[in-house]
């Protein structure tokens, strides 16, 4: 899965051509396990190489999503007595620059705006590139299933819906699990009507009459959300938190479907795991961004899947040191402390 992955990422000439395809792929990951840009770990090849050699355009996200469809379904298989879930997010990386001169290039481009003004509270930041992705985890592993780069105002539910429909022919008891974003918009839970499966969503109060309901202790209510009818279920954590949740699954208490709603938590996990192993960057290119996030998803799915299949564990960042290691003894090479590949001599 590595090999074809950055097959189908690295062009294999025009640019230098005097290093090979796996050469390159040896210095890419070997900027991940130092956690440096092309520009901080890389010499020989140099960082204006790897980029020119990056084949951007070429169908590496495909090669994603194949992989981690072949990943899923062999873990359905080994773990299928466990419950798993289906979970749903956003995840953001902060933009330092000008926004809107940015959004105005995409937008000539014909790519449309592809910088939101969101910061998430990054000092510095003047907006972010938006990532929809979508994971399948039980208690024994996290997989991210598929990912999106998001425009500015783009709907989500043409992207959404056809993986889930195919996530749900091969998970078909799993339950999808989602914030209080998309527990606010009626598409979500159309959508989910329509594909007919199991979901416990955390919703806001918004209405008057629910804020009132739930301030008078009702633990269980419904209430239509325009063509929607919600069953929405109150409970509290240990630490008396309280949340307010939509699920269509029946016969279940609010504590109980909120145990199953704490499982999203695996997805933000997957973010903060795969910050572990990524490749950093300040480019423009919202191409290149993307690039970075799925090679980190990449490696960290690799990872789960070696952990369960072998005996003896590696942490994450040690299974990185151990593929660049492999590929230096396979392509008889080494890397200096200045990121040169040295080659013996011969």
């Amino acid at each position: 899965m590595q090999k074809e992955f950055f097959k189908k990422s690295l062009s294999v000439g025009y640019h230098n051509v005097k290093y090979t395809w796996q050469q390159l792929m040896l210095m890419i990951i070997n900027c991940v396990r130092s956690l440096e840009s092309f520009e901080e770990g890389a010499r020989s090849p140099s960082a204006q190489t790897i980029r020119d050699r990056l084949n951007l355009e070429g169908e590496w996200l495909a090669s994603f999503h194949t992989s981690m469809w072949t990943i899923a379904a062999l873990l359905l298989k080994k773990f299928s007595r466990y419950l798993w879930w289906i979970s749903i997010d956003e995840t953001y990386v902060p933009f330092f620059g000008n926004r809107k001169k940015l959004n105005e290039e995409l937008t000539a481009q014909g790519m449309g705006k592809y910088v939101h003004g969101y910061r998430a509270k990054t000092p510095g930041a003047t907006g972010s590139f938006c990532f929809l992705v979508i994971s399948l985890c039980c208690c024994r592993v996290r997989v991210p299933i598929a990912i999106k780069m998001m425009c500015v105002k783009e709907r989500y539910r043409p992207w959404l819906e056809p993986w889930l429909v195919r996530l749900h022919k091969i998970a078909p008891k799993a339950v999808v699990l989602a914030d209080r974003g998309f527990g606010k918009a009626e598409w979500f839970y159309a959508m989910l009507e329509a594909i007919d499966v199991r979901y416990v969503v955390r919703i806001p109060l918004r209405k008057k009459e629910n804020k009132n309901k739930v301030a008078a202790g009702v633990q269980r209510f419904q209430y239509w959300m325009k063509s929607i009818l919600l069953t929405v279920h109150v409970a509290k954590d240990s630490q008396e938190r309280m949340y307010v949740l939509a699920s269509n699954i029946q016969n279940k208490t609010g504590r109980q479907l909120l145990a199953m709603y704490l499982n999203r938590w695996d997805l933000e996990n997957i973010f903060k795991d795969a910050d572990r192993v990524e490749l950093p960057t300040s480019s423009r290119n919202q191409k290149m961004r993307l690039f970075s996030v799925v090679l980190s998803f990449f490696l960290f799915a690799l990872w789960q899947v070696r952990s369960l299949l072998s005996e003896e564990y590696w942490s994450l960042r040690t299974f990185v040191k151990h593929i660049v290691a492999a590929l230096c003894t396979a392509l008889q090479c080494s890397i200096s402390l200045l990121g040169e590949i040295i080659k013996p001599p011969t």
